[in-house]
This record gives C-alpha cells, sequence and structure tokens, in this order.
C-alpha cells in the first residue's frame, strides 16, 4: 500500500512539473511576442525534460528554464523564424493550391518538414554542434535514418493529442506543450544513445582491428 501511494505521489510530482514547465513556456513565448521566442522557450523546455530522462529530476525548474533560454536564444531565434516562415509558406501552398501534382510536392515538403522539425530542437539541446545549417541537414539525415523511431513518434503525438482532446482537453490548456515536448524528446533522445552506442561499438571494433 505504502509503494502504492509513493507511486502516485510520484506521477503527480511528474505531472505538476510538466505543468509549471508548460506556465514558463507559455510566459515565455507570449513575452516574446510568439515568433521570436518560441524558439529559445522551446529549447530551454526540451532542456530541462532531457534532464529528467537522464535521471536528474531533482533540479530548480525556474533558474534553469532561465539558464536554457539564454544560452540557446540565438540559434532558438534564428530556428523559430526560419521554420515558422517555412511551415506558413506549406500551409498556405495546402490551402490554396488547386492543382493535384503540386499539392503532392507539397504534401512531400511537408513531411519532410514535420521530419526537420521533429529533430531539430532535441539537436540543438543534446549536440554541441556548431551552425545552423548543420544542425538542419543532421535532422534530416538522423530523421530519415531512423524513420522507424520518426514515425512512431508522429503517431504518438496524434494518437496521445486526440485521446487528450477526446477525454481530457483541459490537459492541453495546462500541460499540452510540455507533454508533447516530453513525448519528442523522450524518443529522439532514444535515437541518440542508439547513434552513440553504435558509434561506440564501432570504435572499439577498428581498436580491436588495429591491435591484432
Amino acid at each position: 500500500m505504502i509503494q502504492f501511494v509513493e507511486s502516485v505521489n510520484q506521477w503527480c510530482m511528474r505531472l505538476l512539473r510538466l505543468v509549471y514547465l508548460n506556465l514558463l513556456w507559455t510566459m515565455a513565448v507570449i513575452l516574446g511576442l510568439g515568433v521570436f521566442s518560441i524558439g529559445p522557450a522551446t529549447a530551454a523546455m526540451l532542456s530541462i525534460q532531457r534532464q529528467w530522462i537522464r535521471g536528474n529530476e531533482d533540479a530548480a525548474i525556474f533558474p534553469a528554464f532561465v539558464r536554457y533560454f539564454k544560452e540557446n536564444f540565438k540559434e532558438g531565434v534564428l530556428i523559430g523564424v526560419i521554420y515558422s516562415l517555412v511551415g506558413y509558406v506549406l500551409y498556405v501552398d495546402l490551402m490554396f493550391v488547386t492543382s493535384w501534382y503540386v499539392r503532392v510536392v507539397v504534401l512531400v515538403g511537408v513531411f519532410l518538414y514535420m521530419i526537420s522539425l521533429a529533430y531539430i530542437f532535441p539537436l540543438l539541446v543534446h549536440y554541441d554542434w556548431k551552425g545552423i545549417g548543420l544542425k538542419i541537414r543532421m535532422s534530416f539525415v538522423i530523421g530519415f535514418s531512423h524513420l522507424q523511431y520518426t514515425l512512431v513518434l508522429f503517431v504518438a503525438l496524434v494518437v496521445s493529442g486526440g485521446l487528450i482532446l477526446r477525454f481530457y482537453p483541459g490537459i492541453l490548456t495546462f500541460a499540452g506543450a510540455s507533454l508533447m515536448g516530453y513525448l519528442v524528446m523522450w524518443m529522439t533522445h532514444q535515437v541518440f544513445t542508439r547513434i552513440e552506442r553504435e558509434a561506440t561499438a564501432e570504435e572499439e571494433d577498428i581498436a580491436v582491428s588495429v591491435s591484432q
């Protein structure tokens, strides 16, 4: 019984952390006029959730959010603006293009855009790579090379979003961004861990071959 109560308490604390993080993200986006702050705010949110996934759940959220927001501000703003503009163009094309062939091309573009969007911010907070161009290219490369994980992520986002809208729509108001962000960060972190594990195994194989 005690273990059950402790388990429930842990889940409640995790939900409260998601709500609090969602509030910080929402305030940062609003105060920064949306397009100019959604990138840094998202990077800060995912940075904190990355720490949770790696087992560090006890760090103070607000100081960490402010620090990560500042650290990723410049690249976060640029990435946010770029992806907002591209997303707007794709949306307008889908709404007003009447040619079936052009619409197919646009849908392919939307799919590529969604793959890159799913990985760009996790890449920003996970790897210390220099240059936005490299991060954008790698978001495509990693997304396609691990397409099975990417598709599972898309399905998880759609299903969870649909279930929440169907049964608990209020959750989207209080923890929608942080909940979806956690799903994205968790799945992409599995991909990054797999890549790093494979790279380590390859280096060990090379070292063994050289020693022989």
